[in-house]
């Protein structure tokens, strides 16, 4: 069972007696799509589904979470208020209206710093039944004070759970894991973006079992935008019949920045997984590694640097292009763009956004210069 109590800043799942209480959570499934509207601070929205109770029955929990940065705050008395209205709607593949959900938010913080910190947010969960198919999410957030509005739309697959076989849930990322006793405590990730995340990272898998037996292998598997194989581990876990909770770790800390897929794929223990043996389910969810003051638009460090041809005089460029490292290449890569930062005073450089914005609109819409 899944629970989210109405709370803010950072937020932990707890675990506890074979059932997953929550705390503040994520989620995942295959999703496509952007945030519509081009204003200042953080917006992220995941969902996760999992096999329902009732036969050819999924449940859909959806999470949004609003960064401080995104929110206008008010001194009232000793405190600072912010608040902001939540519109979701949730179409099938037919464009038909499933469900909209609106409702309001409200975030209080004991002093100024925290209002304006960057990592702090308010989160919140909506759980939907859905049947296995395709369903587009539109997200609308108003901020209370501003009026100012934010949009996000996804794509989302959700998978068929239900079947007589073996099959697992969507792909649920974490931050980290911690146990106190025996509950385990969970800080999820919605944001997907594993480049803040000094420690190798968890996730979160539900196996659902219906067959004869009691252990599975689970490939875990991590490509590259590429489709080039940068990391793969195999764990064989013990399974029992009907529902099992899982948590497993991965290194992605060696990934460079860029765009990923994580690949669970469950093969029965015998004989060894190999290319050539058919695995019995699969789930896989995207996810990204960006560092903090980087527009997610930038994917690849080289490229962004090249991108800076356009802007930047001939001995700025050649100044970060000769970098003798790639630690260094970001170094003087910041370097050059803290100098054009309209606001220093925060940890986002709305110049820089906006240039690799525009440029990745650009590559989209135009073949040519």
């Amino acid at each position: 069972m899944l629970t989210l109590p109405r709370t803010v800043g950072r937020v932990a799942v707890l675990l506890s007696a074979g059932a997953l209480a929550l705390t503040p959570l994520l989620a995942q499934v295959e999703m496509t799509g952007d945030i519509v509207a081009e204003l200042p601070g953080e917006l992220s929205l995941d969902a996760v589904a999992f096999a329902g109770n009732a036969p050819g029955q999924n449940r859909m929990d959806v999470f949004i979470q609003v960064g401080y940065d995104a929110l206008t705050f008010v001194k009232q008395g000793e405190a600072y208020v912010a608040s902001y209205e939540v519109t979701l709607s949730v179409l099938d593949s037919s464009r038909a209206q499933v469900t909209e959900k609106t409702w309001s938010e409200e975030v209080k913080t004991s002093d100024f710093n925290e209002s304006v910190a960057s990592n702090a947010y308010s989160l919140s969960r909506r759980v939907v039944p859905v049947t296995p198919g395709i369903y587009f999410l539109s997200l609308q957030v108003r901020d209370g004070e501003s009026r100012r509005v934010r949009k996000i739309t996804r794509q989302i697959l959700v998978s068929d759970m239900n079947g007589s076989g073996l099959s697992l849930s969507d792909i649920m990322l974490l931050n980290r894991v911690s146990a106190e006793g025996e509950k385990r405590s969970i800080i999820p990730n919605v944001s997907s973006n594993l480049g803040e995340v000094s420690e190798p990272a968890y996730f979160f898998i539900e196996i659902y079992n219906k067959m004869p037996i009691d252990s599975v292998r689970l490939v875990v598997s991590v490509l590259s935008a590429k489709g080039e194989r940068v990391l793969e581990t195999d764990t064989i876990l013990g399974i029992q019949s009907g529902k099992n909770e899982q948590i497993l770790r991965f290194d992605h800390t060696g990934l460079s920045l860029g765009d990923y897929r994580l690949f669970a794929r469950a093969f029965p223990v015998r004989p060894w997984p190999s290319p050539d043996t058919v695995y019995l389910a699969e789930s896989n969810r995207p996810f990204f590694v960006r560092l903090r003051g980087l527009p997610r638009d930038i994917k690849d460090i080289d490229l962004a640097v090249d991108q800076l041809r356009y802007i930047a005089r001939e001995g700025e460029y050649n100044h970060i292009d000769d970098a003798p490292n790639p630690e260094e290449k970001l170094k003087r890569f910041m370097e050059f763009w803290k100098k054009r930062d309209p606001n220093p005073s925060t940890p986002r450089n709305e110049r820089m956004e906006q240039y690799y914005r525009r440029v990745e609109y650009a590559n989209k819409h135009f073949s040519h210069y």
